[in-house]
């Protein structure tokens, strides 16, 4: 039985067909895979192991690879349908891998990776903490993840349909939380590591003609832009970088 949160386990569809069609070529990388491969770059050594925990059909991997053909690439999602794409996807990839693992169960505790990354899921989950505690528990020199932080915390439960119980709570929904901070960085230090926030880099014309001319149903419409800031339905997205890595 899955939690009423977990629409991906109700209908996986929506959220990979875009994605599926940037690892065949047929749309373009998102801006965030622009700024994950130069994050990467900035750190990646050869015979580094990366870890991309909630991979979806692997369409970061396509952006990667232009970059780094031998990076050896592990992918892990919690849904068989994202990674039944992803092994179809990357069948003749030698040196990619995918899994399903649960964000919010141990990963791989006793083999760890020399980059995680995490994009676009935290937002998503009731909550960070167990989750984080998994990435950091398989990390052995850095982390990113890219998620919504701000001054405030935000709980947002948007409705995939008008049905609601008799307390007016959604039957089922998605998360759009956005958390503060501090608390963000102040848990992750007493995990014992420390945490750099990156400013989001985007092109904002390139996200609007995407939600305007290519995601043209209101299925998965994604991001459109309001005054250079991105927007989620009627979210705000204080979209940032966490680079997390451990104290000296």
């Amino acid at each position: 039985m899955f939690d009423k949160w977990q629409q991906w386990d109700v209908n996986p569809i929506p959220e990979g067909r875009y994605n599926i069609k940037r690892v065949k070529g047929e749309l373009p990388e998102m801006e965030s895979t622009k700024q994950l491969v130069k994050l990467i770059a900035g750190i990646y050594q050869p015979n580094m192991k990366v870890l991309d925990v909630g991979c979806n059909v692997g369409h970061y991997l396509s952006g990667i690879r232009k970059k780094f053909p031998n990076l050896d690439y592990t992918g892990v999602d919690a849904y068989d349908y994202y990674i039944d794409s992803a092994q179809q996807a990357f069948a003749n990839d030698p040196l990619a891998k995918f899994a399903v693992k649960d964000i919010f169960k141990s990963l791989f505790p006793k083999n760890k990776f020399d980059i995680v990354y995490c994009c676009n899921v935290l937002l998503h989950l009731p909550d960070f903490r167990k989750p984080i505690t998994n990435l950091l528990e398989s990390t052995k020199k850095v982390c990113f993840v890219r998620t919504l932080l701000s001054d405030h915390t935000n709980i947002v439960k948007s409705p995939t349909e008008e049905e609601y119980d008799e307390d007016g709570n959604p039957l089922n929904y998605w998360y759009f939380n956005t958390w503060n901070k501090n608390y963000f960085i102040d848990f992750i230090e007493k995990l014992g590591w420390k945490t750099e926030l990156i400013p989001d880099e985007f092109d904002p014309t390139t996200i609007q003609k995407e939600f305007e001319n290519i995601k043209t149903d209101n299925e998965d419409k994604g991001t459109r832009v309001i005054n250079n800031i991105q927007v989620i339905e009627n979210v705000l997205c204080n979209w940032v970088w966490a680079k997390i890595t451990p104290h000296q």
